[in-house]
């Protein structure tokens, strides 16, 4: 097959996977308005290509818009921020030929590998189904694990019956949805796990006061995972209103071709029906393990805590009974203290030499200067006094 040469420089050509009835791969690079898929017998084109830079290119969206009916909505920022969706619209060929549709669905994943490693996974996809033998999947930005995946999810022989129902596509990549979305979940359950059985160690072993200070839960692991567990949370619940709108559209598609359709395509599109709804309860079980993985975690946050006030609460009272003590000393030193300074103070002032004993005579004699003695004394105490008070205040 011939590869034209042409195409716009800044966006480069996309990467373009054909595979027909004969289950033979073909891959090559080439720009989409060459893709041509009449020329094949029940083709199926999966295309990956680089949004971000189409985005900012007016030629490409043009041609993205003539080719794919891509809707104007799609390149707004409120969608490329968005963290799930499904929209389709039909597409009118004329004459008596059956309408083709179009979908746009976007997928959401937080894989964490621990408290500052993880990883989103972003599923942006676009279908463009004018028959059974004119489909083409676009996947935009995909990582190399998730081309991989696609790949091996829609280029198997199993898919030539199932290109009769036009939605065969989602149900193939919900089951890579839901298997990204159990690793997200039981990843975030692990670290969860881990956490529980340390609090446990914790709570169960005799530690000093100092080595439990040391042992201390990681809040800002803690909170680090409760934020996971939030964005876990909230899109795995997406994930569920973007099948509910799968199924809607699939169940409008199925009454739409219910009038002409052959027995054969009828079981396939029953068939294809049933496993969106088998897929649209498996998302509803891993929201409640998503939303369950939260609460414990808000739950051993909230023990951590608990442990660590009870444990500050225990230090409070050890410090205030050595407190105690020291004030029961204090107390002791303070009845000494006055038992022994009234006669050390008696003791100072006769000392003095206002007193003055006189051994022959065996009398005291009192100097007429001993006023000095209080005129000085007095101030000099109530100055103290004043001071220790102002001081005190301060």
């Amino acid at each position: 097959m011939a590869v034209p040469s042409e195409g716009c420089e800044e966006c480069g050509l996309p990467e373009i996977w054909l595979c027909g009835r004969d289950g033979i791969r073909h891959q090559f690079q080439q720009p989409l308005s060459a893709l041509n898929l009449e020329q094949r017998d029940e083709c199926f084109a999966l295309v990956f290509a680089r949004a971000n830079t189409i985005t900012e290119c007016k030629s490409c969206r043009a041609e993205l818009a003539r080719r794919f009916s891509v809707p104007t909505f799609w390149w707004t920022q409120y969608c490329k921020r968005a963290n799930g969706y499904f929209g389709s619209q039909e597409i009118v060929l004329g004459g008596d030929s059956p309408p083709g549709i179009t979908t746009w669905a976007r997928f959401l994943i937080k894989l964490v590998q621990g408290g500052d490693d993880y990883t989103w996974i972003k599923l942006n996809i676009m279908t463009h189904s004018l028959s059974a033998k004119n489909q083409i999947m676009m996947v935009f930005d995909a990582t190399e694990s998730t081309r991989e995946r696609l790949l091996a999810s829609l280029m198997d022989d199993g898919r030539n019956e199932e290109m009769t129902d036009l939605f065969w596509i989602y149900h193939r990549i919900l089951n890579d949805v839901m298997d990204l979305h159990d690793q997200s979940i039981w990843g975030l359950r692990t670290h969860v796990r881990t956490v529980e059985r340390s609090s446990s160690e914790r709570s169960l072993s005799d530690k000093s006061s100092a080595e439990s200070t040391a042992d201390r839960p990681n809040y800002r692991k803690l909170h680090d995972l409760a934020r996971h567990a939030i964005h876990i949370a909230e899109t795995t619940a997406t994930t569920i209103n973007t099948i509910h709108g799968i199924v809607a559209a699939h169940g409008e598609y199925m009454k739409s071709a219910s009038t002409d359709a052959s027995d054969s395509f009828q079981s396939i599109a029953r068939r294809v029906q049933n496993r969106l709804l088998l897929y649209s309860q498996v998302a509803l079980g891993l929201q409640n393990r998503a939303v369950a993985t939260k609460d414990r975690l808000h739950n051993e946050i909230q023990l951590s805590f608990n442990m660590v006030t009870q444990n500050d609460a225990a230090t409070t009272i050890d410090i205030g009974l050595i407190a105690k003590e020291d004030s029961t000393v204090m107390r002791k030193i303070a009845y000494l203290t006055m038992v022994f300074l009234p006669a050390t103070f008696v003791s100072a002032i006769f000392s003095t030499s206002f007193f003055n004993f006189n051994p022959e005579l065996e009398r005291w004699r009192v100097s007429e200067m001993f006023w000095v003695y209080w005129a000085c004394s007095a101030p000099v105490t109530l100055v103290a006094i004043a001071s220790f008070r102002f001081w005190g205040r301060a």
